[in-house]
């Protein structure tokens, strides 16, 4: 039985041991002889490609009860381990030691190389007192410098160890996106939770009774607010704890330490006891993804495995533990709403309950342009929806599943139009003249098991989304304004500049209107020139088309009246305006819009701050018609969208950006202010449904430099769709420390790839627009209200990047630890 890392589920103290325990055979096997205490066992570890080697410390001779055979059985430890356990370091004292220095001084006459891959920069006092073991004092510089072991020996090719190899590094194992499931490839799942450690006011100590207050304000405590009002019952009291390092005294180092030992004890500790399948046998360290959707609460989460048990006669013995060397990321909803936007448990049981229950299904048809005829009307667009319990279901059935029946009024089928209307999926176009009844049903056989299209955190193999681009500081732009962070949408080039917006508040060339500019970055971040575009809005969304140079935006006449949705090519130091002679309108609209383009489809897309979302063609658009063909709300597929004035506590969603490739909108929300859920949401515009609502969560999706408890900034800005690479481009604002002792922060803009995985039927669910489908759309399915024109999307209207807008690298917002 192969065992490492044995752990107080209590504490998870980062401890490293490697045992084989209960090696047994029959005592007249040939390799029966062999164990002896004192030999030596090599096993080979196909996951890591290593041969390790034991020493047999017990053998014990036995006779089956049951058989009356003779056994012998044998128990060893690393030989690594027990040769640090049987060599005593020198007495010495070593301060402000770094890592490679106190191990060297650990592996002196051991005998093993020294592989040192941990980047652990912390400086600590260590005190070897000539009487603790190689052994022991590794285990404190494991914990001590936060790095992790493993040992193991290198065959020479007559299969002799020609050397002996103890390698650190600072995580083992790896994360490739690994899930396990209870019925799936795990057996059994058993969870413990203690919370005997519990502690939200943490005192932190050094040697020689050095303290954090130094560097702390004051203080020499650590707290989390958060934490304690989940678990303390009194929100008027703190739970109280204290840590000492031995090892560390330096203030900043210590307060580096104190802030990681919070995070262990601020939650109570869990520990995932699990029976894995044969096949599923991942190696310590790894970080895995646990499902079990019937457990109470939901086991859904990401650990590592802090121990394995292996049994190298009977695989049924084989356990793994998930728990923590670090914290434990509870990945609900981010990781498991994921999960359920592409394997959705809930619609499969929806599904389940109608198949019992006829009346728990219902069809929904909506007419995006009317159910009546009116002059000049050439077709009607009719939409099936299928909802089960009120869940809107569509986007899980294939365009197979939609029966389109025509009834004659002799109460005859019209076989030739269901013949020619056979695969047009959940949208069929009738023309006139239509003389019948319409009706349509859905052939559950046809239903899928994965939505249409989804975020695909497993196509990196950590599960983060790519970092693609990020401004760097001290760009001044051709007017004096520094720039660094408050960029609302941004395209990456072919070339793979970029040009991003960002609502100008510069005082040269500001007009009386929100002014927008148009920033143009190289490929490594640095700013090359930019144009202004007076009226020009907040920039939440705008397109770019790289063959012709040309921004398709909006903008606001100076005179603060009309508004116009337009293009104008990017040139660089020009200030326009609605008059220039460069800027091409083409509709007047009723107030403003986040506006983006379709090129591929010849579809325009806009949002208003109340949710309203409009869907146009260009052709109409530039002949000077404005007439949406689909329109809907964010409210109808769950978004809450923040009033106009009203500072977000975490009840609405601040939208942030959209874009459009038909017949998939996306958006992205999140207040600068971390109040409420970073989220990507997409809509099939066609059948009104949400595809997915997909939460970003720090550290699992993007990791921070400052995370957000610590006064970190996450704020989603502009999204497109990459249609080259099959990715979401989305913009983050993000902070960054701006000095040594980590009190001060600045933010900064990045570009991440967010991964889109496609049904292998959703690409033709898309039905193209007819050219004759026009209206003047005056029968739309649902009232919308309009605000009042004079609102924009500016700061008072959605997002407050105020502090962020003035991107002078001087100035800066305190972090509080």
């Amino acid at each position: 039985m192969d065992s490492f890392n044995s752990n107080d589920p209590n504490a998870n103290s980062k401890s490293w041991n490697d045992t084989i325990d209960g090696l047994t055979m029959l005592r007249d096997e040939p390799a029966a002889q062999y164990l002896q205490q004192g030999n030596y066992l090599a096993k080979y570890d196909d996951r890591t490609s290593r041969w390790r080697a034991y020493r047999i410390h017990t053998v014990n001779e036995s006779i089956d009860p049951t058989s009356g055979a003779h056994l012998v059985s044998a128990s060893a430890v690393n030989a690594a381990i027990w040769k640090l356990g049987k060599t005593v370091p020198l007495k010495k004292e070593i301060t402000e030691c770094k890592l490679k220095d106190a191990m060297s001084w650990i592996m002196a006459d051991t005998g093993w190389t020294l592989v040192n891959n941990a980047s652990s920069g912390i400086f600590a006092d260590i005190s070897f007192d000539g009487s603790s073991t190689s052994q022991a004092m590794l285990q404190t510089v494991l914990s001590t410098y936060d790095c992790e072991a493993d040992a193991y020996v290198h065959l020479d090719q007559w299969g002799l160890v020609d050397d002996q190899i103890l390698e650190l590094t600072d995580r083992l194992g790896e994360n490739t996106g690994r899930r396990i499931r209870y019925g799936d490839n795990a057996l059994t799942m058993q969870r413990e939770t203690v919370d005997t450690t519990l502690v939200t006011k943490l005192y932190v100590y050094g040697s020689d009774d050095k303290s954090i207050s130094g560097v702390n304000k004051g203080r020499n405590y650590l707290t989390d607010s958060k934490n304690n009002s989940l678990y303390n019952s009194d929100p008027n009291t703190w739970l109280e704890g204290t840590i000492t390092s031995s090892t560390i005294k330096e203030p900043n180092a210590l307060l580096a330490w104190g802030m990681k030992e919070l995070k262990l004890y601020n939650h109570p500790r869990v520990n995932y006891v699990i029976e894995p399948t044969s096949d599923f046998n991942p190696q310590l360290g790894d970080t895995i993804k646990v499902i079990d959707l019937d457990m109470i609460p939901q086991l859904t989460l990401q650990a590592r495995v802090i121990q394995t048990t292996e049994s190298l006669s009977d695989p049924s013995q084989n356990k793994i533990v998930l728990g923590e060397f670090a914290t434990v990321n509870v990945v609900t909803p981010n990781f498991i709403q994921n999960m359920e936007q592409r394997w959705n448990d809930q619609v499969k049981k929806l599904f389940a309950d109608a198949r019992k229950n006829s009346t728990a299904a219902s069809i929904s048809l909506i007419t995006p342009l009317g159910q009546s005829w009116a002059n000049g009307d050439t077709s009607k667009r009719i939409v099936g929806r299928l909802f089960i319990e009120g869940v809107n279901v569509t986007g899980f059935l294939s365009a197979a599943a939609w029966n389109w029946q025509k009834i004659n009024v002799d109460g005859t089928h019209d076989l030739d139009w269901e013949s020619e209307h056979s695969d047009d999926g959940y949208e069929v176009t009738i023309t006139p003249p239509f003389v019948g009844t319409l009706m349509v049903s859905v052939d559950d056989a046809f239903v899928k098991d994965e939505a249409e299209i989804w975020i695909d955190t497993g196509r990196n193999a950590d599960g983060t989304f790519r970092k693609l681009w990020e401004t760097t500081y001290g760009n001044m732009d051709e007017w004096g304004t520094s720039h660094v962070g408050a960029l609302q949408d941004a395209y990456i080039m072919k070339n793979g500049e970029v040009l991003a917006s960002y609502d100008y508040k510069a005082k040269p060339n500001k007009s009386a209107q929100t002014d927008c500019q148009f920033l143009h970055w190289d490929a490594s971040g640095k700013l090359l020139n930019s144009m202004i575009v007076q009226g020009g809005g907040h920039g939440s969304s705008f397109s770019y088309d790289d063959a012709t140079n040309t921004i398709y935006s909006q903008v606001r006449d100076l005179s603060g009246g009309q508004y116009y949705l337009c293009t104008f090519p990017f040139t660089p130091h020009a200030v326009i305006n609605s008059d220039s002679g460069t800027l091409t309108k083409w509709v007047k609209t009723d107030g403003f819009y986040r506006p983006c383009v379709d090129l591929e489809h010849g579809l325009w897309m806009g949002s208003k701050t109340d949710g309203t979302v409009r869907i146009c063609q260009i052709a109409d658009l530039k002949a000077g018609k404005f007439q949406p063909v689909i329109e809907f709300r964010v409210q109808d597929v769950s978004w809450n969208p923040l009033p106009t004035g009203t500072t977000n506590d975490g009840t609405y969603n601040t939208m942030q950006a959209n874009a459009l490739y038909y017949p998939y909108a996306f958006f992205t929300a999140g207040d600068v202010n971390n109040a409420d859920d970073r989220l990507v949401m997409c809509v099939n515009v066609i059948t009104h449904s949400m595809i997915f609502n997909y939460m970003v969560s720090e550290g699992q999706d993007i990791k921070l430099n400052i995370p957000m408890e610590n006064g970190g900034h996450m704020e989603p800005e502009g999204v497109y769709y990459d249609v080259a690479n099959s990715q979401l481009i989305v913009g983050f604002n993000v902070s960054e420390y701006r000095n040594g002792s980590r009190t001060e922060a600045i933010a900064h803009s990045a570009l991440y790839a967010f991964p889109i995985g496609w049904r292998d039927d959703s690409k033709d669910l898309a039905v193209e627009y007819p050219a004759e489908d026009i209206s003047e759309g005056s029968e739309d399915v649902h009232v919308i209200t309009y605000p009042s024109s004079d609102i924009e999307d500016d700061v008072s209207a959605s997002d407050d990047d105020s502090d962020f807008n003035i991107d002078d690298p001087m100035v800066t917002k305190v972090v509080s630890e």
